[in-house]
């Protein structure tokens, strides 16, 4: 029992640790990303952006895009235990297009952009048969079998019957 208590504490800090590194990082890609688009607009004689740097700033964009979604995962997981498997390969399908969308598709060979072009294939049917199956979130202390959340549950429904009773036992009287 207090194994499991050290374990879920060292489990916290090393959360919160990584929630606060998260945000520094996404601080400081926002704050490059700023950076980058005025440089790029003083640099720039006309309105408009050469296609290499507007190819660097979606980069830019769609990497704090995917820090943003994975603080979000992380945060939900410290607040209530589960992994939200829809965000998680959501997060997955981002970094995908991230990539597609800042590599030069001449440099590549074949079989990488078929392996590219799969994984994207596969990751969108996996995001549609998690919403079609209804699967948002997944429960670890079930996967791990922690035990001591289900302990707490059996616990607080073995109570609510007999509180049902004692309430409708008073709306008799």
């Amino acid at each position: 029992m207090i194994m499991i208590k050290t374990i879920r504490f060292i489990e916290k800090m090393i959360i919160y640790t990584l929630i606060v590194m998260m945000a520094g990082i996404l601080v400081l890609a926002t704050i490059e990303l700023g950076y980058f688009l005025w440089k790029s607009m003083l640099q720039s004689s006309s309105l408009f952006f050469e296609l290499d740097d507007l190819m660097d700033l979606f980069g830019v964009f769609l990497l704090i895009l995917i820090g943003i979604e994975l603080l979000d995962t992380i945060k939900v997981y410290l607040r209530q235990n589960v992994v939200h498997v829809e965000v998680v390969v959501l997060v997955a399908i981002i970094a995908i297009a991230r990539k597609v969308v800042v590599m030069k598709i001449e440099d590549l060979e074949g079989m990488m952009i078929i392996g590219i072009a799969v994984l994207i294939v596969s990751l969108s049917v996996a995001y549609y048969l998690i919403k079609r199956a209804g699967l948002i979130m997944l429960d670890c202390d079930k996967v791990f079998n922690c035990g001591e959340k289900n302990a707490a549950k059996t616990d607080s429904n073995a109570q609510e019957p007999e509180n049902e009773t004692n309430t409708d036992d008073l709306a008799k009287k």
